[in-house]
């Protein structure tokens, strides 16, 4: 006999929509298993949609798919932490797998949710959390090596926006409003450009390859507000390009997780990502090396993964949760060591090299390079002077720019973006 799955989805927004339109094309087949669509929460019945579908089919109360016991599976595509984390959890309890999109969620609550899936024997799809390593999920919660580096790009529209500041010159706020504008990102863009979208993502992928959730107030998160056209440019004549990377490294019992914008060589894998792509790459601790990129997360990407999720469920295939390994601790941000990208606005002025370079010495502070520009005219004598550091710790090199800001000749606050390592 061929397997069933009976269906319930929460929601029909945008990757709502995207998972009913495929099934219907593939007549709610997916391989040898038939896909039964029993109910579909919303919020508006009548509101109009781009797929037609019979109006008994529609509610726009949650507990008729959750009480209902004919549906086995149910999708989440809400979004939010709440109710979502209420409705997953009381649709584990009666023993439904569920599939959710909600990176948001399962960062702050995936411990939760992967112990109840777990306690009652229910599959819990999370691929559609992270579209730029959707494929490597499986393989993440069952590796017995635990990651030693995990190095990635999780929003395509950071990407897009930075990929843009490089090709025209434009400023943050002008790409912004054209990335949201082509419907890259909401009306609100807080959670791409502040790096908290590219957090979540991080957060769930740690807790199925570590069986640890990192709580969010736990973390270093940078967004790219600060990034500007200048430094995009400045970082392109030195070799490299800036992306908002994911990063996490475990070394013994530390584990060193952090989201920021950083300097990569440009010949690197990550660095060649284009507008809204996304990718991921990591090591293993006994070597072994794995990347995939993919785009942004849309409505067909992500509706993609959750079919995958879907044919897991058919086929018998669960994702595990892995206990810890090993008791984990976070590295403190300052104790981490990385080089840096350095740019001040200082006045044009004979000496003010000197003051600079001389206080970073003091904290132990070598530089690499030098790249020293024209005067700005917008700005009285001041010119913008750029430095790459070799390795430096964290807590020395920000105490060395708080004395560097406090410096008469300088004019502004000095911009500091961190250089990363690629593993391809």
């Amino acid at each position: 006999m061929k397997k069933k799955l009976h269906l319930g989805i929460l929601g029909l927004g945008t990757v709502g929509t995207g998972v009913v339109e495929l099934l219907l094309k593939r007549k709610q087949m997916l391989g040898d298993c038939r896909v039964i669509l029993e109910r579909i929460a919303v919020r508006q019945k009548r509101k109009k949609r781009s797929v037609s579908l019979p109006a008994n089919l529609l509610t726009t109360n949650p507990e008729d798919i959750l009480e209902d016991p004919k549906i086995d599976t149910v999708i989440e595509v809400i979004g939010g932490v709440s109710p979502a984390r209420e409705i997953i959890l009381e649709a584990l309890r009666r023993r439904k797998n569920v599939v959710t999109a909600n990176k948001a969620l399962l960062a702050r609550a995936g411990s939760e949710i992967f112990k109840e899936a777990m306690e009652n024997d229910c599959y819990l799809g999370v691929r559609a959390s992270n579209i730029a390593s959707y494929r490597l999920i499986e393989s993440l919660s069952f590796s017995p090596s635990r990651i030693s580096k995990l190095i990635g790009v999780f929003n395509g529209t950071c990407n897009y926006i930075l990929t843009e500041m490089e090709r025209k010159g434009e400023d943050f706020s002008t790409v912004l409003k054209k990335a949201q504008e082509m419907g890259y990102t909401e009306k609100d863009p807080s959670d791409d450009i502040d790096g908290y979208d590219t957090a979540h993502k991080l957060i769930v992928l740690l807790g199925l390859s570590l069986g640890y959730f990192p709580t969010l107030d736990s973390i270093l998160i940078e967004g790219i507000r600060r990034v500007s056209s200048q430094d995009v440019i400045f970082a392109k004549e030195l070799g490299y390009r800036i992306k908002l990377l994911a990063i996490a490294k475990t070394q013994t019992n530390n584990l060193e997780v952090r989201v920021h914008p950083a300097l990569l060589h440009r010949d690197k894998g990550l660095a060649r990502l284009e507008g809204i792509e996304n990718g991921i790459e990591l090591r293993d601790e006994v070597g072994l090396e794995i990347g995939m990129q993919a785009p942004g997360a849309g409505k067909y990407p992500t509706a993609t993964a959750i079919l995958e999720d879907l044919i897991c469920i058919a086929r018998g295939r669960k994702l595990t949760f892995p206990p810890e390994k090993r008791k984990l601790s976070l590295r403190p941000m300052g104790k981490i060591k990385t080089q840096y990208y350095l740019r001040f606005s200082a006045l044009d002025e004979a000496g003010v090299l000197a003051k600079i370079s001389g206080i970073l010495g003091q904290h132990g502070i070598s530089i690499k390079s030098v790249l020293q520009k024209g005067r700005d005219e917008r700005k009285a004598k001041s010119v913008p002077v750029i430095m790459l550091t070799h390795e430096a710790k964290e807590e020395d090199l920000q105490k060395a720019l708080k004395n560097i800001d406090n410096l008469p000749v300088v004019k502004e606050k000095s911009v500091l973006i961190r250089v990363e390592e690629g593993i391809f």
